[in-house]
């Protein structure tokens, strides 16, 4: 008898039990959430007013993990972890970028074991490199595909908060990168040949004057990477727009892309049009308030302009010399050139 009454009031403990500790998640994992979206409103705005890359990808580096850890208190931190991806990002893509330079002049040099040193290094930081973009992509999809009932590349969200629409852009911006590093990496992380039209899709979805005209930047970059995809397109007037957006709103984004899609079409002539613009916007002042995001812009635009004086000189470019190239003549020369290399 005893036992047959036992049971039902065991049964029952199991329930309470079950449910206290129910409530207990869900309490706690809404004080989590809480604490994210102050994370959000508050600290990410801070961040982005910042103006030292290297502190900003290195402070993401060490506290992704912390925040990453918030999933411990069942919270969902998915968008600032996708933003500090991002970030963590150019740390390793500009490691990977040393690397080249170190390549380049072993090349010059004629030190083949050195080179092949370089290049090595250079391809595991690139695999980092996309696998930090691969997944600030995933998680920027996944959290907003689930907040906003709709389906990346093929339908456009209702946002209701700028850190969301921030998110979504600079995720299908690091898709977009992410493809490209790993072609450059031999495609070891295998990122989803797939993305680039639906980034093309998604970024339809933004405001290019809101956004420094990187919503247009990234689709034609998806148009110079697609083999036909510029049939019936203009990248060229499109990126000029958008760098013409970007200069206006404080954020040169555009300029980024219009120099990456012009090494990735070996267009010298072109590269050069764009690093000078980028270097010589006249009254040009940067929006505080995204300060961060153009400053990665700048990071990347050196980068470049690093590789392209390394292959023709051996050195980087100069200090005080972004926007200017090693045959430029000299003030005053009447045409002999070298201005930089005295």
């Amino acid at each position: 008898m005893n036992q047959r009454l036992m049971r039902p009031a065991a049964l029952a403990g199991l329930m309470l039990s079950t449910l206290a500790l129910v409530g207990c998640e869900t309490l706690e994992g809404g004080i989590t959430n809480q604490a994210i979206r102050q994370i959000e409103k508050k600290v990410a705005p801070q961040v982005l007013k910042g103006d030292d890359v290297d502190m900003g990808c290195t402070h993401t580096v060490a506290l992704g993990p912390l925040i990453t850890g918030l999933r411990g208190f069942y919270g969902d931190p998915s968008l600032m972890e996708s933003i500090m991806y991002s970030s963590a990002a150019v740390c390793a893509e500009t490691q990977a970028a040393q690397e080249e330079l170190r390549y380049l002049r072993a090349q010059r040099d004629k030190r083949p074991d050195e080179a092949l040193d370089a290049r090595i290094a250079q391809k595991r930081l690139l695999e980092r490199t996309t696998r930090r973009q691969l997944a600030a992509f995933q998680l920027m999809r996944d959290k907003l595909e689930k907040r906003y009932d709709f389906k990346y590349g093929e339908s456009c969200p209702r946002f209701r908060r700028d850190f969301d629409e921030l998110a979504y852009l600079l995720g299908g911006i690091a898709g977009l990168q992410a493809v490209q590093n790993d072609m450059a990496a031999q495609q070891v992380v295998g990122v989803p040949t797939d993305l680039p039209p639906k980034t093309d899709f998604a970024m339809r979805c933004l405001d290019n004057a809101k956004w420094w005209g990187a919503p247009l930047a990234a689709r034609a970059v998806v148009w110079s990477m697609i083999p036909g995809g510029t049939e019936g397109k203009d990248p060229q007037g499109a990126f000029d727009l958008a760098m013409g957006i970007g200069e206006r709103q404080g954020v040169r984004v555009a300029h980024a892309m219009a120099a990456v899609a012009a090494v990735s079409a070996d267009d010298r002539t072109r590269l050069r049009e764009v690093i000078r613009r980028f270097a010589s916007v006249k009254n040009f002042r940067q929006n505080t308030d995204y300060r961060f995001v153009d400053e990665i812009a700048t990071n990347l635009v050196q980068i470049i302009s690093d590789r392209y004086w390394t292959e023709a000189t051996g050195m980087r470019t100069p200090v005080g010399g972004l926007g200017k190239f090693w045959d430029d003549p000299k003030p005053g020369s009447g045409g002999n050139a070298g201005q930089f290399l005295d």
